[in-house]
């Protein structure tokens, strides 16, 4: 994250992502579709640039996380950092979940509840702009509580595991799919490529797999495990699928986003190469966690 950004507090940091989704809400949703996430190959895969292809490698990416997180169907799930609420659409339709959706960004709250409606889904899944750390719903009230690619905005990590453990029924599940940083000591070089990351992506810092899997662990949970994804998701960002090429040789199309909407916007297109490097050099990696909470659901 720059400077101005670290030195902000965690409620600047919260009011920084909202802006950056803000902003950016329609544009992700025309370059990736139904999904503000990263896409998942097999190995030696190489991705697709058609529509069908692109949507597919992210639906994917929702479909692994379900599986691997063990997600029952008829569950009521909250969805932190819900986007346009594609995932939330996916364990509403396709596993008859009912869903809360929360966002920080209000145009995102408003395009899934759109989405909702226009799937015949509203009743199953809503969305509302909240905080992930305040979003004021009692103790014990989900099944499932899932976070894709949302925990590595929130600056205060132990505070999110125990929230998500107050949020929970004694046997629920937590699903989470997040960007994370290699453990261990990092080179120089290294660290200037995460900086970069945390400038352009918004982010107060990264966490390492093992320090996610610690701090859930002390937040109490049980059968706690991570796998690594890096490999699986790495081609996001390779320039054809992120569609950064088709942006970058129209410098005024450029501008016109900047003027429009403001420079924030532009730190998806710098991103893009140093987010490929860091998937390349290993210094970034992408891991999935899952956890229950003790006890025996009702």
């Amino acid at each position: 994250m720059s400077a101005a950004f670290a030195a902000e507090s965690a409620g600047g940091i919260t009011a920084a992502v909202a802006r950056y989704y803000d902003t950016t809400v329609d544009l992700y949703e025309e370059l990736w579709g139904e999904h503000v996430h990263h896409g998942y190959w097999d190995p030696h895969e190489r991705p697709g640039t058609d529509v069908a292809q692109r949507h597919g490698a992210t639906d994917r990416l929702v479909r692994e996380l379900v599986a691997y997180a063990g997600i029952p169907a008829g569950a009521h799930v909250l969805d932190l950092g819900c986007g346009i609420g594609g995932p939330a659409l996916y364990l509403a339709s396709a596993l008859g979940c009912t869903v809360e959706g929360v966002t920080l960004s209000g145009p995102q709250a408003a395009r899934a509840t759109e989405k909702a409606h226009a799937a015949g889904l509203a009743e199953q899944a809503r969305f509302h702009q909240l905080d992930a750390l305040a979003t004021g719903y009692p103790d014990a009230s989900f099944d499932v509580v899932w976070a894709m690619e949302s925990l590595m905005h929130i600056a205060d990590r132990s505070a999110f595991f125990a929230e998500v453990f107050r949020l929970l029924r004694p046997g629920g599940t937590l699903a989470v799919a997040t960007w994370s940083v290699r453990d261990g000591e990092l080179s120089d070089e290294e660290q200037d490529t995460v900086k970069m990351v945390l400038r352009h992506q918004v982010m107060p810092s990264l966490s390492s797999r093992p320090e996610h899997e610690r701090l859930c662990a002390a937040a109490g949970f049980e059968q706690v495990a991570s796998v690594d994804w890096s490999a699986a998701v790495s081609h996001t960002w390779d320039p054809e699928f992120a569609l950064i090429r088709h942006f970058d040789k129209s410098k005024t199309m450029m501008m016109e986003l900047a003027r429009e909407r403001g420079v924030d916007v532009l730190g998806y297109f710098h991103a893009g190469p140093i987010m490929k490097k860091g998937f390349d050099t290993g210094v970034i990696t992408y891991d999935a966690l899952r956890a229950t909470k003790p006890g025996a659901q009702a």
